[in-house]
């Protein structure tokens, strides 16, 4: 969502990967190689991003990938999947919890990210 109003006639788009592109928020985009991106790991769509406590976004990727074994794996563009990369996984490397936690902070497991709407 862009900082302020926008007149569409004249420009036909907006490119929100432009740093310079002023959103809405605090802090609602990061920075990926001189691009602006948005931020991942809303597993459970409630408006925020958790890595611990109740409700949390990490518990829904252990459940995806049968719930008791955290070195499975699930194929597929599923919500769990947030690294977009086609795999579910909920250990070891290109896992989904890992950016859960630096969306966060990455120190601090409790932390919480709250979405950037009004």
């Amino acid at each position: 969502m862009t900082a302020q109003p926008v007149d569409f006639s004249t420009s036909p788009y907006i490119d929100f990967s432009a740093i310079a592109t002023p959103v809405y928020g605090n802090n609602a985009r990061k920075t990926n190689n001189g691009m602006a991106t948005l931020r991942s790991g809303d597993v459970n769509f409630d408006g925020q991003v958790k890595y611990a406590g109740g409700s949390n976004d990490r518990d829904p990727i252990l459940v995806r990938i049968g719930g008791t074994v955290p070195t499975a794996s699930a194929s597929g563009y599923f919500a769990e999947d947030v690294n977009m990369d086609g795999m579910v996984k909920y250990a070891g490397n290109k896992n989904d919890r890992d950016p859960i936690l630096l969306t966060i902070g990455g120190s601090i497991p409790t932390n919480v990210r709250a979405q950037q709407l009004p």
